[in-house]
């Protein structure tokens, strides 16, 4: 089991010493959040039946704080968790993330959705209605470019001839899909993995049963069934190390945790922080 760390809604001037401290102690890599601009009295509810955040919550830029925190780590990836893909068009995401797996020495991965608040989508620009189909053209454009630098796409939503962007990343970027839905995991299965956030035990395991069945689908169409799939869950229970073995056993490749509890006063200096990390660390994380 790999361990990433979140880090979202946080002091944004602490990041690059977290990151520097899951370096070094053991993590796997760091997920960031990603919101552009959220409306004040949005009507749309988070998938959880929650909705954790306001207009006022902190979201620093995906790209921009991965590239700043490759800068202090050696080993450490890192991902958005999840990048909301239609929301956007597909050329900067391109240009943006091949630029920061160059510069990362290729510790980038892509977490991706389509996204749940639809008037952020709306405010940007984008028809929410259209999200799905726009997120399967708009990976399989990256795609092309991130693979060769210059692509051609003709489609429902994008159609162009011969452009170039570089850099080239050297090799792909991993894309995991976001999502419980058959289409959500039909897309994962056709992609690089799977993240299943806060979800029960027991609703895990429908779930790994459902993305099995749609991997099994992938492979009747071509996908290469050799070809690395990672499967990050995080299970909506106090975190223990028997909890992640089980899910391991079950094909579970990591999961994302939070080693404080969010809003905490008491966690609010970087140093109890790290302190934390260290304990979870010690905890969970092998061979560190």
């Amino acid at each position: 089991m790999r361990y990433w760390m979140a880090y979202m809604f946080e002091d944004t001037s602490q990041m690059l010493e977290i990151a520097r401290a899951a370096d070094e102690l053991g993590f796997a890599g760091i997920a960031v959040a990603d919101h552009i601009a959220v409306p004040e009295g949005f009507s749309s509810v988070h998938p959880s039946g929650e909705n954790p955040f306001d207009l006022r919550s902190n979201f620093p830029d995906p790209f921009t704080s991965i590239a700043a925190m490759a800068t202090v780590t050696t080993r450490l990836r890192f991902m958005p968790y999840v990048y909301i893909l239609p929301m956007r068009e597909p050329f900067s995401i391109a240009k943006q993330a091949g630029t920061v797996a160059a510069l990362s020495q290729h510790r980038l991965a892509l977490g991706v959705g389509v996204g749940w608040l639809r008037e952020e989508i709306e405010l940007l620009g984008f028809d929410p209605a259209t999200r799905g189909r726009r997120t399967d053209e708009m990976i399989e454009i990256l795609r092309r470019f991130w693979r060769d630098g210059v692509a051609e796409f003709h489609g429902e939503f994008y159609d162009f001839g011969p452009t170039g962007m570089y850099p080239v990343p050297d090799g792909p970027i991993p894309i995991w899909i976001g999502g419980k839905s058959r289409v959500a995991l039909d897309r994962a299965a056709r992609n690089d993995g799977w993240l299943g956030m806060n979800y029960s035990l027991d609703e895990i395991d429908v779930l790994l049963e459902a993305l099995r069945e749609a991997r099994a689908r992938s492979f009747d169409a071509g996908v290469d069934r050799t070809k690395p799939f990672e499967t990050m869950v995080i299970p909506n229970a106090k975190p223990t190390p028997q909890i992640f073995d089980e899910l391991a056993e079950k094909g579970v490749t990591s999961t994302v945790c939070m080693p404080w509890n969010l809003g905490d006063p008491a966690i609010a200096p970087v140093g109890a922080k790290i302190d934390a990390m260290a304990t979870f660390a010690e905890q969970f994380i092998e061979g560190r």
